[in-house]
């Protein structure tokens, strides 16, 4: 609520007129009220004022508040509704072994990460492990699954071991790999049980979308026999991470049970609102509709007639063959959509609504991209409107007409990002299927070209196509080259060659 403040603050100027007709209200008493006590008063005065009478100045102060638009975020079009990106920093130390949260913190946190990935829908996630060095282990992603893979592979023993702290080329890392554009918030999830006074310092001076998330307890745990014996201290700092939260830094405590969850999720969806809040393309939204509700209650209570009429309205608003009415009288289907597209039923938000830029947009989440596709030909031809276009060919997969869309995109916005992005995207699918056509027609050529008394039938001891001609060619890239060779490795196998084969620092 930092961001609260009203778009009309111009209206609050009426709040003088209210308080003039409470002052003209409660001058209204008679000589006999002022002696009388209460009880008596109602009880003999027959000219008393009515109910309505008292409450009316503070029904026309909530409705001079309600038009002075109250507001703290910022207003989220269906066609603007941004991707959070979230990079999770997990520390891989010996002391990740400690027993003191069951079985381990490292397993702990592993369950802890999935139960929040399912919790955050439609939030990237990525993983970046950090010891001595650190490590991309996953790159941004929506799969639970894929990303469970890896997760769950990862162990501390897997990272090289060496001198000094690697968090800081872990953030830099996990910077790297989020797009810094205003529609991806981004968000970095720190796990930690050990911070050095030189992270501890460093962190508190940097300006960044960050949290942490401390597995551990003050006393410590238990260490497996192989860490046993090296003395590795497991307790956590508990004043060094307090003065971290004392700096700002939300750091939240691993609990046993999963009431550390709501408050990670609470932390992120605040920093995604700050994001946006900070973003001057977007209208701040008017919420003070909301005080129609207190409204009405103070009319409830003024005026006893509202309850009879209410007895008997509400029933109606129920059945079924008015329900429909009733929302096209009071709520407009645009409105309607938005609220169908805000709680993920695409496909009713697409038939409410009557914008078809909006429209079109509901059906692609849908996945209806013949239909989305058609919507976005009756709107106006903006630039926007013609990305959407672009995407819902694709997603037919008619590339030559996505790129043809992405053209007209860029010819009024040339130097959009998100456009040449997709555009570079299908222009490559295009320049394979080409090529793949080429190579085609170049071997039914050379087919062609045999003679039928050159065709031999027979092969001697020898002859024919060399095995070794077979085998994959080395890849210029090591780290490609080095994915390849261990596709049948176990995910765990595969990241251990991974990181011993990095020996070059991380950028």
């Amino acid at each position: 609520m930092s961001d609260f403040h009203f778009t009309h603050p111009w209206w609050l100027a009426g709040l003088l007129v209210c308080a003039l007709l409470w002052f003209v209200a409660t001058g209204q008493r008679s000589a006999w009220q002022q002696i009388m006590d209460k009880p008596f008063a109602r009880a003999l005065i027959i000219g008393r004022k009515k109910r309505i009478t008292r409450v009316l100045p503070w029904l026309c102060a909530l409705g001079v508040i309600a038009l002075a638009g109250p507001t703290w975020q910022r207003e989220l079009p269906a066609a603007l509704t941004p991707q959070s990106n979230l990079m999770v920093v997990l520390q891989q130390d010996p002391a990740m072994y400690a027993q003191d949260l069951a079985p381990s913190r490292h397993q702990r946190m592993q369950s802890k990460i999935m139960q929040l990935m399912s919790r955050s829908t439609g939030t990237h996630f990525g993983l970046v492990v950090y010891n001595a060095q650190a490590y991309l282990t996953t790159p941004l992603t929506v799969d639970p699954s894929f990303y469970s893979l890896f997760l769950h592979a990862q162990n501390p023993a897997l990272l090289p071991e060496g001198e000094g702290s690697g968090l800081r080329q872990a953030i830099a890392l996990a910077l790297k790999n989020m797009p810094e554009t205003p529609d991806a918030p981004r968000n970095i999830l720190l796990i930690a049980d050990t911070l050095s006074p030189q992270d501890a310092a460093w962190l508190a001076q940097q300006k960044l979308p960050l949290q942490i998330w401390v597995p551990g307890t003050a006393r410590g745990g238990e260490l497996p026999d192989d860490y046993a014996q090296r003395g590795i201290d497991t307790r956590l700092n508990v004043e060094r991470f307090s003065g971290l939260r004392d700096g700002g830094i939300p750091v939240t405590l691993v609990s046993n049970d999963d009431s550390d969850l709501p408050v990670i999720t609470r932390h992120i969806q605040q920093s995604v609102a700050s994001q946006n809040n900070a973003r001057g393309d977007l209208h701040w939204k008017n919420s003070g509709y909301l005080l129609v509700i207190p409204m009405l209650l103070l009319l409830l209570f003024g005026r006893r007639q509202l309850i009879c009429a209410l007895i008997v309205v509400v029933p109606l608003l129920y059945a079924p063959q008015s329900q429909a009415a009733w929302l096209d009288a009071w709520v407009s289907p645009d409105m309607q959509g938005q609220l169908a597209f805000n709680k993920g039923d695409y496909a009713k938000a697409a038939q409410r609504f009557q914008d078809p830029l909006w429209q079109g947009i509901a059906y692609y989440r849908a996945e209806d991209f013949v239909a989305a596709a058609s919507a976005f030909r009756q709107a106006p031809q903006t630039a926007d409107t013609l990305l959407w276009l672009g995407n819902s060919y694709a997603g037919q997969k008619q590339w030559q007409q996505a790129l043809n869309s992405y053209d007209r995109a860029l010819s009024l916005r040339p130097d959009w990002a998100l456009a040449q992005k997709n555009r570079a995207a299908i222009a490559a699918i295009i320049m394979q299927l080409r090529q793949k056509e080429r190579d085609r027609q170049a071997a039914q050529g050379k087919e062609q070209d045999y003679k039928p008394d050159e065709i031999k039938h027979d092969l001697k001891k020898g002859q024919g196509v060399n095995q070794q001609d077979l085998e994959p060619t080395a890849s210029s890239n090591p780290q490609v080259e080095q994915w390849f060779d261990n596709l049948e490795v176990s995910p765990s196998g595969l990241l251990e060659n991974l990181y011993r084969a990095s020996t070059e620092p991380t950028p």
